[in-house]
Order: C-alpha cells, then structure tokens, then sequence
C-alpha cells in the first residue's frame, strides 16, 4: 500500500509539472488531447483488457483476410479462433506498427509516443552495442540503446493508478541487458512471466531449456517447470497465462495483460503440434515449421478465451489482436502459394520486416469482446474498418477505456488518437492526420530496401525517404498497395506537399539522421 501512494505521489507530481511546463505535440499524429477523455461510464466496472501481441506476424499470415479478398495466404493457414474473434468484434485493415523491428513498437505502446521522438529507434539487446548492417558511407545515429526506462507515464502504470492489476507473460524486449528495463517489473508490470531483454528465444522446445545456458542472453527466463518436458514454448506461455488470469479472477480487480508470444519470430522451430499437418497440405518444411507456429499462437488465443469463459469473466474483457512489426520475408522463409520466395511473403505488400515498405511495417488488427457486448461501449460484430491506426494509438485508447481521466492523458504528452470512436461505428477518426515511420538504421539481412529512411503518409499518399541512396519516392496506396510506382516526378505538386510535412515532423521530434562517414556529422533533414 506504501508503494501504492508512492506511486500515485510521483505520478501527481510528474502530471502537475508537465502541465505547468506545457508540451508541444511531437508526432504526425494528433495529440492525445483530441477527443474524449473516458469511454467508461462512472457506474461501469472497468474492462479486462488482453493486449495479444504477436511478434514478426504479417498482414497476411492468418486466414482472417486483411485485404479486400481472401488470398491463397490466407487459405495456407489455419487460425479459426482469429476467425472467430473477427467475427464477434472488429477488423481494422490499416494498421501500423511505429517501427519495421520489435523493440521501437513495442515501446511505442508502453509509453505512447513515437520512436523518433524517443529515440528507441532500433531493437536493443545491450547498451554499447549497435546491430544494424555495415554502411559504406553512413553509419547509426547516436540513439537510446538503453531502451525503456522507469516512468510514471507508463501505459502499465496508469493503469495502476485506476486499480488494474498488470501482467505481462511472454517476450517484452523493452530494454537492454543490465538497465532496469530489461525487467517488465520496473516498468509497471505487478507479475512477469518469460520477459527480459531478448527479442526472441534460444528455443521453442521445453527439452532445450528453452535456450537456457551459460553466458547466452536468449534463454527464456521462469519457465524452468517446463524444462527438460516436451512443453513448446508457446504452449508453456499459454499455461502461464491461464494461471494469471486465474490469479486476477481471484484479486477483485480488472486486469491487464500484454500477453506477447515469441512465436513467430526466428528461429522457425516445429512446433510438432500441427507441422505434419502442414506438410500434408503442400508446404515446404520452412513454410511448415512457420505456419506452426501461426497456429500455435491462434490454439492459445482459443485456449485464453476459454478460461475466461470458464471464469465468467469474458463478458468484461476486451481482446486487442496486434503484431509488432511486418511479417518475416528477407530470410527463413519457405516457397510462397504463388511460388516465389524472398521478399514476397507479404503480397500484396512489398516486401516485409526491416523494410520502409508497406510490408515492413502495415499488421493484422482486430478488437472485440470476449463475451456478450457490453451496452457502454457494443462494437458491431463481424465489422470492418479502413481508416489507417498506429500502434502509438494502443496508448491513448486503451487508457480512455479504462477511464483514465483527460488530465493525465494530456500529461503523459501522447503522440496517438484513440481509436474507440472506430469501434462504435465511425467511418474515420474526428482529426485527419498523417502518419510517419522514421528508422535511420539498416536491418541485417540483405533484401529489398531494407535500409534507412524516413516516410509520411497523409491520405492515401506515401513518401519515402531512402538515406543511403538519397531518394525520394512517392506511392498512391489506394491505386499501388504493393508501391510499385513511384509517382513523384509524375505528381510534383504532391511530392513538393508531402516532402515539406516529413520534413515539418522531422524538425518536430528531433529526429536523428544517419552520420556521415566522410564529416562524421549528422545528415541534414532531406
């Protein structure tokens, strides 16, 4: 209880000087402020909410179509308890990841404000150490290989502060080895389980240890029950998780979980639970092994929503289905249904994760109750919306849901919009915006455009930024979702526009350049 009002001072204190400060919005998004500032209604109890956060999973890897039709992606895999939560709730078509890699999304979410202004702008694993691909003439800017830190802003912490008990179970990857926000615990989490500072596992396989062994950072820590068992890891989070919602039934507070499966990042392990089945379909064993893993996190999702139904707490409990970044493409990858491979994994998407292209960063969304529609806030079954979301506005809105009041939300300086008027039927969000994606790294593999840049979109309208080759391009989404023409020569009243906002929001948040190699400063804003 002590810690409690602790926190609850330091919060207070932190809003108040904030207030008297004034903050200035740092984002293409709209600011927090915009809108409502609680969809909960007093006499309402507040929503359980599961954030399922499923890590490197594309747009096209369910068999929930995110686009117009269903694909022959979309038939390749099995996900019928998506299927089934897209049929009671919403699917949200446009929806971004802040960042092509885990660690800037996944932060964006914590703390609600965009990577660039942050400057978490690459995955982080330790602090003296940069991970992007060698450039001939460019190389990283100076950013926050620390991560997250502690912060009342928390989205885990205001939740807190409205009596929400907060779980994470799964990867978190919010800070490197050695700072405080490699432990889920300092940044607002009450329980933790397989979280620390690794984006993805040493194993899948519970006889491995999961990955556990001397002076390896990719050991999945607090699963040693499992050990030496046949349990997937996937499987083990799942029985994890069914505990602490069990645990929270008990506690006689709404809870909130960021439930964050490794799968289905690399490696591609065979999850022997559904690989033979999917070599019976025709996969190759790469495609096999990660259409496994696809399905694993799908049987979790049906196995979480059945202990809710168990408890006789899923009419309170809020679903939110969303990917950290754009689905694996460059490398471990199989043969495609249309029969290519490299880079193709995310058609009509070009190309994947790491990528400023659309497949590098647009993810499946979806958003419904677990039970019957609760009257405050009913979201139409088996809806569709196309109004582009970023992950920046999880922040906003899951705060509004829990009644989180104005005052704090304008304190916290958030860079998203809610997107619950979405949920209760809006055709679009009440501020029109832009939305803008800054990565001034280079991803590892070697691939199509997986290098720095910086992109705005404003409508239908995209432009990219490519540092290394010092390029502009321009796409229309509507008529090019797969950014196949670049139309910037064609349309220089539009690319004159659009140049002049990235470069607006760039000044903005400060965002950092790449360095010269040559002058050993920073490049200048294009």
């Amino acid at each position: 209880m002590f810690f409690s009002r602790l926190r609850f001072a330091f919060l207070l204190v932190a809003i108040a000087a904030v207030s008297c400060s004034g903050h200035r919005s740092t984002s293409a998004s709209a600011n927090a402020s915009s809108g409502p500032s609680a969809y909960l209604p007093e006499s309402v109890t507040p929503p359980n909410i599961i954030l399922y956060l499923v890590d490197d999973l594309g747009w096209q890897d369910l068999s929930v179509p995110m686009h117009t039709e269903a694909t022959g992606f979309n038939k390749q895999y099995r996900t019928p308890h998506l299927e089934r939560l897209a049929s009671r709730g919403m699917k949200l078509t446009q929806a971004y990841a802040a960042s092509p890699v885990c660690t800037p999304t996944r932060t964006s979410i914590l703390r609600g404000q965009h990577p660039a202004s942050t400057r978490i702008t690459d995955w982080t694993l330790h602090v003296d150490r940069d991970f992007s691909r060698g450039m001939e003439e460019l190389s990283d800017p100076t950013w926050n290989k620390a991560g997250l830190g502690p912060d009342p802003f928390l989205l885990t912490n205001m939740l807190a502060e409205q009596g929400y008990r907060t779980i994470h179970i799964g990867k978190a990857h919010f800070g490197a080895r050695n700072t405080p926000g490699a432990d889920p615990t300092n940044l607002g989490f009450e329980r933790n389980v397989a979280g620390h500072a690794a984006g993805g596992p040493g194993s899948y396989f519970g006889e491995k240890n999961y990955g556990n062994k001397e002076d390896s950072p990719w050991g999945v820590p607090h699963l040693e029950e499992y050990h030496g068992t046949d349990t997937f890891l996937t499987e083990a989070l799942t029985l994890e998780a069914e505990k602490e919602i069990a645990a929270a039934a008990d506690d006689d507070r709404p809870f909130f979980m960021n439930m964050a499966h490794y799968a289905v990042h690399a490696p591609i392990h065979k999850d022997p639970r559904y690989y033979d089945d999917y070599r019976a379909d025709g996969l190759d064993d790469a495609e096999a092994r990660y259409a496994g893993l696809v399905t694993g996190v799908d049987d979790s999702l049906g196995r979480i929503w059945a202990k809710l139904e168990e408890l006789d707490i899923a009419d309170n409990t809020l679903i939110v289905f969303f990917s950290d970044n754009g689905g694996l493409s460059a490398h471990a990858r199989g043969t495609t249904p249309n029969g290519t491979a490299k880079d193709t994994h995310n058609k009509p998407l070009r190309s994947g994760k790491g990528s400023g292209y659309e497949g590098g960063t647009r993810v499946p969304m979806i958003v419904a109750w677990a039970g019957q529609q609760p009257g405050w806030m009913a979201i139409e079954t088996d809806s569709v919306n196309h109004s582009p979301v970023l992950s920046t506005d999880l922040y906003v809105s899951l705060l509004q849901l829990a009644g989180v009041p104005a005052a704090n939300l304008d304190a916290a300086d958030a860079h998203g919009q809610s997107f619950v008027p979405l949920l209760q039927g809006a055709e679009s969000l009440p501020q029109q915006r832009a939305l803008a994606w800054h990565y001034p790294h280079k991803w590892g593999p070697n691939g199509d455009r997986y290098e720095p840049y910086t992109a705005l979109r404003d409508g239908d309208w995209k432009i990219i930024y490519w540092y290394e080759a010092a390029e502009w391009e321009l796409y229309d989404l509507a008529r090019d979702l797969g950014e196949q023409h670049n139309l910037l020569r064609d349309k220089p009243d539009v690319a004159a526009r659009m140049q002049q906002q990235l470069r607006e929001w760039m000044a903005d948040v400060d965002a950092q350049r790449p360095i010269s190699k040559l002058s050993g400063l920073e490049l200048d804003i294009p």
